[in-house]
């Protein structure tokens, strides 16, 4: 049976039930399903959330599905895994594409709407945020073809409803699927684009893999989940989407046409700026007959860990090949899961700690700040980070700056965050010891003690 989203759903209902919550009130979709879930967070508890009455639309919604690491390893089959296990399997699987298929038939399209029937209002869009400019799909693939190569582009973009059959959308400069909605613009052409809504975590995580223009994200989705994505032709556009997903808006982005969008709360934790955005126009709609509306909670765990998790993998091969004593790569929760890169080496000579950092800032361009420490520091705990900054960095020489670089759009330190300004200045920070570092106090025999032995039940934590 073929990967999806209820799928992966009743397996962790069955085998981890305290991992999902349903809400059977009825809930406004108007700041009342992410206040909920705003004061899960605030209580550290991130679990999936079915909101199964959403006033306005006869859809349930599923929320967080990714707000966890435990369960973006479940989804690869890693059910017990650590963050470097997860990304060294994600990697292997990254590099083993498995080409989609066609299927003819499909329950993405058991429902189709068309004509006077669509109504996106009727959808269970979320309002966010207090400023943000109106209801946002925040979990869909927009799909398109490059129109030179034909190659496939899945990206998220968030969408804005502008009324029952278009919406705003925000293609940033640095996306794929930018520059293939210019290629159709300039020659004052319509984009077809798809927006695929709901589907396995492993999906998402494989279409969110750093690739080429060059590369179908399908076949390294694929490769993710460990079985083709199964696909099937849309009812009005020359485009294909996944066979297996909830819901499918069959879209064309509008040739020169632009209309304004947001401010929208996204993943800086700022709102992102009102700009005249593309139009789409929404030509269809196909979904399951009993639908699940899946939604990110940008801003928030389950966008964050969603997108951040899958970058190190990208940034670990780079390195690797600037640095190959590389040990682990780390972006954290405390850099949104974009900004801030930790990498653990195994210094063989002086200067392997800045190539690495200019590598990893080649990897991704939304880096701003890499720091470089010995494998003794555990890089998924901030604490240890900032004592090897605190004692093992001299300033003068062991920082570098590069100004006037690529980075996010989004970014509220951009040089000019207002007008959307990708510039930014970087910083590489060698945190490794010197040569002539003094040596560090330890308890000898402390790594062998299993506190298990001595406090009978003890769960140590699993890094």
């Amino acid at each position: 049976m073929a990967k999806d989203l209820r799928g992966f759903l009743k397996e962790l209902e069955a085998e981890e039930p305290d991992q999902i919550l349903r809400v059977k009130r009825g809930v406004d979709p108007h700041f009342e399903v992410t206040g909920v879930l705003a004061k899960l967070e605030k209580e550290r508890k991130f679990p999936v959330v079915i909101f199964e009455k959403v006033k306005g639309s006869t859809l349930p919604v599923v929320t967080n599905v990714h707000a966890d690491a435990r369960r973006l390893f479940r989804a690869i089959g890693l059910k017990n895994a650590t963050l470097p296990e997860f990304i060294r399997e994600y990697a292997a699987r990254e590099d083993c594409l498995k080409p989609p298929v066609m299927i003819n038939e499909a329950p993405v399209q058991e429902v189709v709407l068309s004509g006077k029937d669509i109504d996106v209002t009727r959808l269970p869009i979320l309002t966010y945020h207090e400023k943000d400019a109106g209801r946002y799909i925040t979990a869909g693939f927009g799909i398109m073809r490059d129109p030179d190569s034909g190659v496939r582009n899945a990206g998220i973009y968030r969408l804005m409803i502008h009324s029952k059959d278009t919406f705003g959308v925000q293609l940033s400069e640095t996306a794929h699927g930018h520059y293939i909605w210019q290629s159709y613009d300039r020659q004052n052409q319509p984009t077809p684009m798809a927006v695929a809504i709901g589907h396995h975590p492993a999906f998402y995580i494989g279409c969110l893999s750093f690739t080429s223009l060059e590369t179908d994200e399908f076949s390294v989705a694929g490769g993710i989940m460990g079985e083709p994505v199964e696909l099937v032709r849309c009812r009005t556009l020359d485009l294909e989407v996944p066979a297996h997903a909830e819901i499918v808006l069959e879209c064309e982005i509008l040739p020169q046409v632009r209309k304004k969008e947001a401010p929208f709360g996204e993943y800086p934790g700022t709102y992102g700026p009102q700009r005249n955005n593309p139009v789409v126009q929404v030509k269809a709609i196909t979904m399951r007959r009993d639908a699940l509306y899946q939604s990110s909670f940008v801003g928030h765990a389950d966008n964050l860990l969603l997108s951040g998790i899958v970058r190190s993998t990208t940034i670990m091969k780079t390195v690797k090949m600037a640095s190959p004593k590389v040990r682990a790569v780390h972006v954290p929760a405390s850099g949104r899961c974009r900004f801030i890169c930790y990498v653990s080496i195994e210094k063989i000579i002086e200067g392997d700690p800045k190539n690495a950092a200019m590598a990893a800032f080649a990897a991704d361009p939304f880096l701003k700040y890499v720091v470089v420490v010995d494998q003794d520091v555990n890089i998924l705990n901030d604490e240890e980070v900032l004592h090897a900054i605190a004692t093992r960095v001299r300033a003068d020489t062991d920082i570098f700056m590069v100004t006037h670089a690529k980075g996010s759009p989004l970014d509220p330190a951009s040089y000019d965050p207002a007008a959307g300004s990708h510039l930014v200045t970087k910083m590489g920070i060698d945190a490794t010891r010197k040569s002539n570092y003094p040596e560090e106090i330890k308890v000898p025999g402390s790594d062998d003690i299993k506190l298990e032995d001595y406090f009978p039940g003890w769960r140590s934590t699993n890094y």
